[in-house]
């Protein structure tokens, strides 16, 4: 098995959510929490990018601090390219989806190929938090950074890509970022 590293982002303000989300429970279990066990079939090690080390490590996950705090997203890839030690590729994925399929990781590994540093879904918009990224790409990373361009899709423009159409069982999925979006979700099992 090919040894695949994911990074889960957990280092927002979840000031539209008001609490940290990433601790909201569904069913029971965070949902962080099950954000890892859906992803863990697919990769072999899951860490979680956070404002602070350790921060989920009372949840069992592997937690390391944001680098570049208040960077977004693109401050957690950064972090998470960072942290990752050799060449090869990392899934991200932000701390907040619900009904991930595994078999969407397993899409995105399959679309690979050589020379190619992002493969990301793109259905209307770009879905990058949701994506595989080469570890190659942090100098474009950190460079977008020092010059203020932190949509994490302008970056997916910039270096060669790979767009993979959304699953048909998409639709399944979202990602919770009010408490409107959480009551949706807190009925559904998980």
């Amino acid at each position: 098995m090919e040894l695949i590293s994911a990074y889960i982002l957990a280092g927002g303000e979840s000031s539209r959510f008001g609490s940290d989300k990433a601790r909201a429970l569904v069913n029971g279990q965070t949902l962080i929490s099950h954000v890892a066990r859906s992803i863990a079939p697919a990769v072999s090690e899951v860490t979680v990018v956070a404002d602070r080390r350790n921060k989920y490590s009372d949840l069992g996950l592997h937690t390391v601090a944001d680098c570049i705090p208040g960077m977004g997203p693109l401050g957690g890839l950064y972090t998470a390219l960072a942290d990752y030690h050799g060449e090869g590729w990392v899934v991200l994925v932000s701390c907040d989806w619900v009904g991930i399929q595994v078999a969407w990781i397993e899409c995105l590994l399959a679309a690979r190929r050589k020379k190619t540093k992002a493969v990301v879904f793109r259905g209307r918009k770009w879905e990058p938090l949701l994506a595989l990224y080469h570890s190659s790409i942090r100098e474009s990373v950190e460079g977008n950074i020092s010059r203020g361009e932190l949509a994490a899709w302008r970056l997916v423009e910039q270096v060669d890509h790979i767009s993979v159409p959304l699953p048909r069982d998409w639709q399944g999925a979202m990602q919770v970022n009010t408490l409107v979006d959480f009551e949706k979700v807190s009925s559904l099992s998980l």
